[in-house]
Order: C-alpha cells, then sequence, then structure tokens
C-alpha cells in the first residue's frame, strides 16, 4: 500500500494498525518514495540495557575543542562571498 505524506499525517492511526496487521506502507512525497513502514519483527524483548560506566556527574567534566580558527569569522567571510 502506498500513501503520501499528508493522507498518513491525518489518517496516522489508520496506518500503523495496517502495519500492525503485517502489511507495509509505502510513504512518498511528490511521487517519490520517502519511507517504508513494517512491522517490527522483535518485540524487543532481547534488548538488553547497560549500565552506564561512569556516574552522569562526569559529564560536567567534558571540555570544548579548542580551535586554531575563528568559525564565526570564516562564517561571515563565507556569507560576503556569496
Amino acid at each position: 500500500m502506498t500513501t503520501g505524506v499528508a493522507e498518513l499525517k491525518s489518517k496516522l492511526s489508520h496506518y500503523l494498525a495496517m502495519v500492525q496487521k503485517g502489511k507495509q506502507v509505502i510513504v512518498t512525497s511528490h511521487g517519490h518514495s520517502i519511507a517504508r513502514l513494517v512491522p517490527v519483527e522483535s518485540t524487543g524483548s532481547d534488548l538488553k540495557i547497560a549500565p552506564a560506566r561512569r556516574p552522569v556527574s562526569t559529564l560536567k567534566r567534558i571540555k570544548g575543542l579548542k580551535l586554531k580558527v575563528d568559525l564565526v569569522a570564516d562564517l561571515f567571510a563565507d556569507r560576503r562571498g556569496r
């Protein structure tokens, strides 16, 4: 089955119910296929959650990159060149 983006948005529950029943839905935009909705193969029960290796508080210690160039100046120069 094929549907456009606007139709999918307006009837999302309908199309998701079809996918849940095992059907495949191709989503198109301006006549071109852009996505495919298919049923999930597994229920996710086989997924395992790995515990964090470090506490969240260590994220505060991440330092930014120090660049040798001025990105803002380069951006302005690029825009002036257009």
